[in-house]
């Protein structure tokens, strides 16, 4: 969200938990109000761009800005987002926002607040993630001392295709699916019936996720994964 500057500014705005609005201008000083908190920031050509008129921060620039107010995982998931290979059909674009050496470089720019956050959430960024949901399990996951699982990856078994699981381990033939809000319309869950059945038939065992699953450092969702993991040969 950003605000039209003079010839010469650059602005960005955000909200933050006090739903406090920030705006930054590299050129005026402004007074901050109780709502209202303006910062001075140095900023690039690279740093900006422009949409509907309006010049605002990068969505890399404004990752590294965040990070000052963020956690090591929120900056790894909104990593995951920028990364991740858009689906042309529904998105309407063919190009990631960034990649990962474009956050490399920048992180690694970085020396105010939050630089430490941003170069360890550059060792948990990934390609494949959809979700900050899927996000927080992977690292969940991985954090317990499971295997690494694959990510929105293809999966054919004997040749029948069995979609693109949020995360999948195909030597043990499991996988998971996130239930988040897109998969609450009819048709989406006959689809989601349909697709479990066929896996299921296929010798796959499907774990469905849910909110009460990301809880605690996503404890229950692993506890799930591992048994499921376990009932297929895994020996950890």
């Amino acid at each position: 969200m950003g605000v039209p500057q003079k010839s010469g500014a650059s602005a960005w705005t955000f909200k933050d938990s006090a739903s406090r609005i920030h705006l930054t201008n590299s050129v005026v000083r402004r007074r901050n109000t109780k709502k209202l908190r303006w910062r001075n920031l140095d900023l690039t050509a690279s740093d900006l761009v422009e949409v509907g008129g309006a010049r605002l921060t990068s969505r890399v620039r404004t990752w590294v800005d965040l990070a000052a107010t963020l956690s090591t995982d929120d900056l790894t998931a909104i990593g995951d987002h920028l990364v991740r290979k858009p689906r042309g059909m529904f998105e309407g674009r063919g190009a990631p926002h960034a990649t990962p050496d474009q956050l490399r470089q920048a992180a690694l720019r970085h020396r105010g607040r939050g630089a430490l956050h941003l170069r360890h959430s550059l060792e948990d960024i990934r390609i494949g993630s959809d979700s900050p949901a899927e996000t927080r399990l992977r690292l969940g996951v991985l954090r317990a001392g499971l295997p690494a699982p694959a990510l929105n990856t293809a999966i054919r078994d004997d040749g029948i295709w069995l979609g693109e699981p949020d995360l999948s381990w195909p030597e043990w033939k499991v996988c998971v699916e996130h239930e988040g809000p897109t998969h609450l319309t009819k048709q989406q869950q006959e689809e989601d019936i349909q697709r479990t059945e066929l896996r299921n038939e296929e010798g796959w065992i499907e774990v469905r996720t849910v909110a009460k699953d990301l809880r605690n450092s996503c404890a229950r969702g692993v506890e799930r994964i591992a048994t499921a993991l376990r009932r297929h040969g895994w020996r950890g």
